[in-house]
């Protein structure tokens, strides 16, 4: 069972001075670790293509948290009932070996959430907020025109597993896509309540960047028509000046990075930072 894990993370990083909000991340970390074990220690689920930021976090070692599973498939690999046979394969493992009140809903044909009603227990959580700690995992049977892909062997929390996903300039023209066309909308206290952008994306930029990483050209002139550098810089620069603000950034970024005090002067002075790299 998992409670007594969870409840030495929450201590460590309550101690640390981590928000209820990060250290909820944390918790879900922990889980991601969990799931991807069930999946690709699964012959099937084996040829779930993994994407996205957890997928950066997990196999490239992003210096950010992230929240969601994010996965591509082959119809004709996986089938066509991937949720269903997702939601009873994991709901199985998990209650029998880890977690006997697990919930799980499935939301649309792309969406499935698994729900541990465990936060009151933890601290995190307070008779008006929900006792569940939500984990989602969201699936597409579209896999990325031109995408190269990889395996990376992976061992943490006493899991174990071959992570199968997308490589670095696959997953980095992935995460341009989303900066520029992710549609997003969260209400927010302060002095701008419109909060229209995942700081996330803007950071892992960034990140892409200072590696030296380039996107896979191929792949980004299918999704989203860029065909080279210069190209690339001046849709980035356009679109980074006309929605990019200190506030939008930290706004997200403070639930996934744990020193505050670096989001403020990261996002105070991003178009410095990113005009950079590009």
């Amino acid at each position: 069972m998992i409670e007594q894990i969870l409840r030495t993370i929450v201590q460590e990083k309550k101690l640390q001075g981590n928000s209820k909000s990060l250290i909820r991340n944390y918790l879900r970390e922990y889980i991601q670790y969990l799931v991807l074990s069930l999946l690709y220690n699964q012959k099937k689920m084996k040829n779930l293509a993994f994407k996205g930021g957890s997928c950066l976090r997990i196999c490239y070692e992003l210096p950010r948290l992230s929240e969601d599973l994010d996965f591509d498939y082959d119809e004709n690999i996986i089938g066509k009932k991937i949720l269903e046979e997702l939601d009873n394969y994991l709901k199985k493992e998990i209650i029998i070996k880890y977690y006997s009140e697990l919930e799980t809903k499935i939301q649309s044909t792309i969406r499935l959430y698994l729900k541990f009603p465990l936060l009151k227990e933890l601290g995190l959580s307070n008779e008006s907020e929900s006792n569940k700690l939500y984990v989602k995992i969201e699936t597409s049977n579209e896999l990325s025109p031109f995408a190269g892909y990889t395996l990376t062997p992976v061992s943490k929390y006493g899991f174990n597993f071959i992570a199968y996903h997308y490589d670095m300039p696959s997953l980095m023209s992935g995460k341009i896509n989303a900066l520029l066309f992710r549609l997003w909308f969260k209400e927010s206290k302060g002095k701008d309540n419109q909060i229209d952008i995942k700081g996330r994306d803007f950071y892992d930029l960034f990140w892409f960047l200072q590696k030296g990483i380039e996107p896979n050209w191929k792949m980004l002139k299918k999704t989203a028509g860029i065909k080279d550098k210069k190209e690339l810089k001046n849709v980035l620069m356009k679109r980074i000046k006309k929605v990019v603000t200190p506030q939008k950034l930290s706004y997200d970024l403070n639930n996934f990075i744990s020193d505050n005090q670096f989001v403020e002067d990261f996002s105070n002075n991003y178009l410095k930072i990113i005009n950079k790299y590009l």
